[in-house]
């Protein structure tokens, strides 16, 4: 059965046991913890071979606040939680290359519109 591997990084040990025995019941799930937040969660992510790494931040939609060679390392998914717990942001890192021959005006109309989400622009 393929399961999805979790690294709790650098979590508050009552968050991390919270966390935990949420994803505890469910087999498809693999919890890896990563003690404290002096720890490199790169490299922890990368040992653990997560999927989704699991960290918290003052401000979880802050993507500045997320440690971005984790898309390169590991091209994993981050879920920041507030410090309390009471709110999270799911940011998925995915690195992706698309390249692009004999430019013209409508095929860089077509990358920038492709590359901007719906209701974003």
């Amino acid at each position: 059965m393929p399961y999805t591997t979790v690294l709790l990084a650098d979590l508050p040990p009552m968050l991390a046991d919270m966390v935990s025995s949420v994803l505890q019941p469910h087999a498809e799930v693999r919890v890896v913890r990563n003690g404290t937040s002096n720890d490199d969660i790169v490299a922890a992510a990368v040992a653990a071979g997560a999927q989704v790494v699991v960290v918290t931040r003052r401000d979880p939609e802050d993507l500045g606040a997320i440690d971005r060679r984790l898309a390169d390392a590991a091209s994993v998914s981050v879920v920041a939680l507030a410090p309390d717990g009471a709110w999270a942001c799911l940011h998925k890192l995915r690195p992706e290359s698309k390249r692009f021959e004999d430019l013209s005006t409508a095929q860089i109309l077509a990358a920038l519109t492709a590359a901007t989400p719906v209701g974003r622009a």
